[in-house]
């Protein structure tokens, strides 16, 4: 796997985290405004949901990039 990261383009990588991080600033400012919103609550949760795996598979890559000075 760590060829696999090393391979991808650390610039691409922290402008798709600032995006991912983005969504999520969003979604939790809507899921504030929501509060006793049903619908806006089980959805922001769903959002949010989707959010970390991506988080998980960007973020954290671009992350791992940064510590080994790839980025």
């Amino acid at each position: 796997m760590k060829s696999a990261i090393r391979d991808l383009d650390p610039d691409l990588l922290k402008d798709m985290d600032q995006k991912i991080r983005e969504i999520e600033r969003l979604v939790l400012d809507l899921e504030e405004m929501g509060k006793g919103m049903p619908v806006v609550e089980k959805n922001t949760r769903s959002i949010l949901s989707f959010t970390h795996v991506l988080r998980f598979g960007i973020s954290d890559v671009a992350g791992m990039l940064d510590k080994q000075g790839g980025a």
